[in-house]
């Protein structure tokens, strides 16, 4: 792959030309788009420029945000797997040397700088995609996955190659994670008490719970 800019050779996991500094515009070369113009209320989290809106043509249409400057993407939840799966087969494996190597092209040192989100403002947090893809991205949990310039094109080349598989074990995993605490706060909890509760009013058991209360009840009175 070549520098959009200076034509310099690109080998690895670079995500800026060597020679020129450029940050090379790759992302979006195998998706079909249309540019809708500027979105002033929308401002990159890298540089504050305001972002331009494309039209993505998928079934239906998506609408994602871009910077002209960087390069980054912003997507509303579930339309990053979407644009993945415009980019990958119908059929897919898993590739497990190949999900390993693009994993360790991107576990080096890398920047911390936490972003803000372009709708609410708010800092982002920072995920590794998929649990295991190395592609760190900024994620605001209510509107959406900031990714730099270049990460779209590393994500595709890992979704291909079997992280579709992953990042839907991974998402199911956290899901979990979060019906636990709810599905703990639910469960009953024990009283201390040996004394047994009465059954549902709703059940054939209430009736002879009731039953047996009169005639214990009539028992203790002819002894007295």
């Amino acid at each position: 792959m070549k520098c959009t800019q200076c034509g310099s050779r690109l080998e690895g996991p670079l995500t800026f030309c060597p020679s020129c500094g450029v940050r090379p515009d790759v992302d979006l070369r195998q998706l079909h788009f249309r540019d809708l113009g500027t979105n002033p209320d929308l401002a990159c989290p890298s540089c504050s420029r305001a972002l331009h809106v494309l039209e993505i043509d998928t079934l239906p249409p998506m609408h994602i945000e871009r910077c002209d400057e960087c390069h980054g993407l912003f997507f509303n939840p579930g339309e990053l797997e979407a644009a993945l799966e415009a980019q990958s087969p119908p059929i897919a494996w898993i590739d497990t040397a190949q999900i390993g190597r693009i994993a360790t092209d991107f576990d080096q040192p890398r920047e911390v700088a936490y972003r803000p989100c372009p709708v609410c403002r708010e800092l982002m947090g920072h995920r590794n995609f998929g649990g295991r893809s190395g592609v760190i991205v900024d994620r605001c949990g209510t509107h959406g996955v900031w990714l730099q310039g270049s990460q779209l094109r590393r994500l595709a080349e890992w979704w291909r190659a079997g992280g579709r598989h992953l990042h839907q074990q991974d998402e199911r995993e956290r899901a979990q994670r979060q019906r636990a605490p709810a599905a703990e706060a639910r469960r009953p909890r024990m009283t201390g008490t040996t004394e047994s509760a009465p059954p549902p009013a709703d059940s054939d058991w209430h009736i002879l719970w009731n039953l047996l209360d009169v005639v214990f009840s009539s028992m203790r009175w002819y002894r007295d």
